[in-house]
């Protein structure tokens, strides 16, 4: 790790130098770096304040950075050894006091540099004066006729793209914003105007329009609610007026769980407050907005899909307190609601709370911390709750709410689990065995829709040369690259490197085979089987904007769409009458890794995706595939019995001293020399030791990460247990940046892990 710290002195020679009158602000740079920095404040910047966003340069190099102002009129010893800042993002305050003390919290719990928390809480848009026009790009007319059979002699990042635009051309929502199409495809903008030369695409200026936030409800309640519904809705309406407290709602799929959350937060509108419903995933998030909007005054969306002017339109109606309710994925939980009067976090369960960059906070923990500063109730809801969640229940650090039974009296859905092997024909790769075959084939001829979900992207898992036992990995990662079909390139799931396929093995030139399976390859093989069939595929390669989201949704809702094909983004919260049936092509993408958490996700995902089944008049069914059909994570998911896997589960869990019963800090050293790596691991194992307590810390490590190498760094890791929360936060927390100083490589840090892979 490098950097300065508070007490180094800044040595650039072409630095404009202060005086010695010169008034003197703490800065924390977002930078990975323990601490804060003293800086000159030049007068005609105006006058400082606490959370303002500036612009500093960092380190002997000189370069400009973000930095946050933590404290004014700081006193210096000498004045004349100080960098200047350089410029004012902020003239206006963008956190409120509890998003303040919020982002303190995150930053010691988490053990992440508070310049880096606090960039992590405002989107960078935000602030920055808003185009008044934006480019799009359309594929041009020499593309037309090539239907992504793009020339060789396009780069990977090219190709990429114009696939990009074919895929939202066969959706229906071409043009794609220049922003979107060089942040998903990765393709610089002079790469574009080489494709341009070419006529392979062409580009608009256009006005940005942002739609107003709709100001009265469209639609009155649809139906009123059941018993059970009108239970929970009741114990939770005196909640709105008492202060903080948190509630479990636990609720079968198909239960009603929105249809609570709606009349909750109706409530909380009448009182002239705003609430915050936080979803899983951009696509869910999307689906929600979309049942939500015509129900709850003025919606307002944060989520990473939206140009930076429309993210900066929603901050600001959020901000003003125009915005009723905001719906978005993890980081909506940052927006600056200045009247918050209730928080409600959707599938609480979901591993995609879970930020995988700094800071690497979990969403729903976060959310139940922005709840209990702001002094307003949080509700959790799930099907399948997490077991730290359902723990918490049951030891009454939760109230716990029950809807244990579907709307309307519907049957939960019938599941039969399939075992593979049986079902495998002798030199066949048939991903869809005959059992699930059969029932697709039954379902769409009562002209009813289908589900399948297999959670693998891309076509096929390896690239292999039975000849000489070769696999293609990626250079910078040493993991095997993905063959996708679509776009007729490798593809690295890490760092999304690509790389084109070769004609022959390059280590003894025998011939490639493409081993293992995908999404894609299900797409080809649904397409052979039910030729007749309307199919859409729904995962991260085909949705890059929530336009596609809404379209592919939409198709569906309106009976366009016969089989919705897709990853785990399927398994959530989607509700569609006319789905009869729901096919898990492989349930074992999970068991097989080295994960305690590979039970709970396994039959998360299936109960998940199951009940999307049977949701409307006609009954529902569920196929399984799988290997390892005596796994009791599927024998529970066989009987909906989230209780019986709970106990299960949570007895094994105690017995190991895995969370929840214990916790975990994750620190990754990480550095392009292996010997490097290995030696700062070795540094800060001994360093950790030292400083943490010799009872009450189990220590596993150092050792050489499941993934080696990503992104050209090798990493190995050391992991701490204990039982005693914030004990490891604590000792270590404060001394960090002494631990980066004696280290040799990069280190990171992991609080609560989602994996450990």
């Amino acid at each position: 790790m490098t950097g300065l710290f508070p007490g180094e002195q800044f040595e650039s020679a072409d630095a404009a130098r202060p005086a010695l009158d010169v008034r003197v602000v703490g800065v924390a740079v977002q930078a990975n770096v323990w601490g804060d920095f003293d800086y000159a404040w030049p007068a005609p910047l105006g006058e400082p304040f606490v959370g303002q966003r500036v612009r500093v340069q960092f380190g002997r190099g000189g370069r400009t950075i973000l930095g946050f102002i933590v404290e004014v009129d700081r006193v210096h010893s000498d004045t004349h050894k100080l960098k200047p800042v350089s410029q004012v993002v902020d003239q206006e305050l963008q956190f409120s006091d509890d998003l303040w003390e919020l982002a303190q919290w995150i930053s010691q719990y988490y053990m992440t540099p508070l310049g880096v928390t606090l960039a992590g809480c405002v989107p960078s848009a935000v602030g920055q004066s808003v185009k008044r026009a934006e480019t799009v790009v359309f594929l041009g007319e020499a593309s037309a006729d090539l239907a992504g059979h793009w020339p060789k002699s396009l780069g990977v990042r090219q190709r990429k793209a114009l696939d990009e635009l074919l895929e939202a051309r066969k959706q229906g929502v071409e043009p794609l914003t220049m922003e979107a199409l060089t942040h998903h495809s990765g393709i610089g903008r002079d790469s574009i105007k080489r494709l341009i030369l070419r006529d392979m695409v062409r580009t608009e200026s256009r006005p940005v329009t942002l739609e107003s936030l709709q100001g009265k409800l469209a639609n009155e309640d649809p139906f009123p609610l059941n018993s059970d519904q009108q239970t929970v809705l009741d114990s939770l309406l005196p909640k709105l007026a008492r202060g903080f407290s948190t509630t479990l709602l636990h609720g079968v799929t198909g239960s009603g769980k929105t249809e609570v959350y709606v009349r909750a937060i109706r409530e909380v509108i009448a009182q002239g407050k705003q609430a915050i419903l936080l979803a899983p995933e951009i696509a869910l998030a999307t689906q929600t907005l979309q049942r939500l909007a015509t129900r709850l005054p003025r919606v307002a969306v944060l989520h990473s899909g939206l140009t930076n002017a429309q993210r900066a339109f929603h901050w600001e109606q959020i901000r003003s307190g125009q915005a009723s309710v905001v719906i978005g994925p993890r980081s909506a939980i940052f927006a600056p609601t200045p009247n918050l009067g209730l928080v409600i976090v959707d599938e609480e369960h979901e591993s995609s709370y879970k930020q995988d960059t700094a800071p690497r906070y979990h969403g729903r923990d976060v959310a139940v911390m922005r709840a209990k500063l702001a002094k307003v109730p949080v509700v959790l809801g799930s099907a399948t709750p997490s077991m730290e969640s359902y723990h918490n229940a049951q030891t009454g650090r939760y109230d716990l709410l029950t809807l244990p039974s579907r709307v309307r009296g519907l049957a939960m859905p019938t599941l039969k689990i399939v075992p593979l092997r049986k079902e495998m024909t002798r030199g066949r790769i048939e991903l869809v065995g005959q059992t699930l075959t059969n029932k697709i084939a039954e379902t769409l001829d009562k002209n009813e829709q289908a589900i399948l979900l297999l959670n693998r992207r891309g076509y096929a898992s390896y690239v292999f040369c039975p000849s000489c036992q070769w696999i293609h990995q990626c250079d910078d990662c040493e993991r095997p690259l993905v063959w996708h079909q679509a776009i007729q390139l490798m593809v690295c799931h890490h760092c999304n490197t690509t790389r084109s396929l070769p004609e022959v093995c390059p280590a003894c030139s025998g011939k490639i085979v493409l081993f293992g399976y995908g999404i894609q390859r299900i797409e080809d093989e649904l397409a052979r089987k039910f030729s007749l069939a309307r199919v859409a595929r729904m995962d991260s390669d085909t949705m890059t904007s929530p336009k596609q989201f809404q379209k592919v949704l939409g198709d569906f809702a309106a009976g366009d769409v016969d089989i919705l094909l897709g990853t785990q983004m399927v398994a959530k919260g989607l509700d569609f009458p006319k789905v009869s049936l729901v096919g898990v092509v492989s349930a074992d993408t999970s068991l097989g890794l080295k994960d305690f958490r590979a039970s709970e996700r396994t039959f998360q995902l299936i109960v998940q995706v199951a009940g999307r089944a049977g949701r409307g008049d006609t009954p529902g069914s569920v196929v399984v595939q799988t290997l390892f059909g005596d796994e009791p994570s599927i024998q529970f998911a066989q009987s909906h019995d989230y209780r019986g896997f709970a106990l299960h589960e949570l007895a094994e869990r105690k017995e190991a001293a895995y969370p929840p019963y214990g916790r975990m800090v994750r620190f990754i050293v990480r550095h392009e020399k292996i010997e490097t790596a290995a030696e700062g691991a070795e540094t800060l194992g001994r360093f950790l030791q030292a400083h943490l307590p010799a009872h009450g810390v189990r220590t596993l490590g150092p050792q050489q990460a499941e993934f080696a190498r990503i992104r050209r760094q090798f990493r190995f890791d050391i992991l701490l247990m204990t039982d005693r929360p914030g004990l490891i936060q604590q000792k270590i927390g404060p001394i960090l940046r002494q631990a980066s100083r004696e280290t040799p490589a990069d280190i990171l840090v992991d609080v609560d892990p989602m994996n450990l892979l």
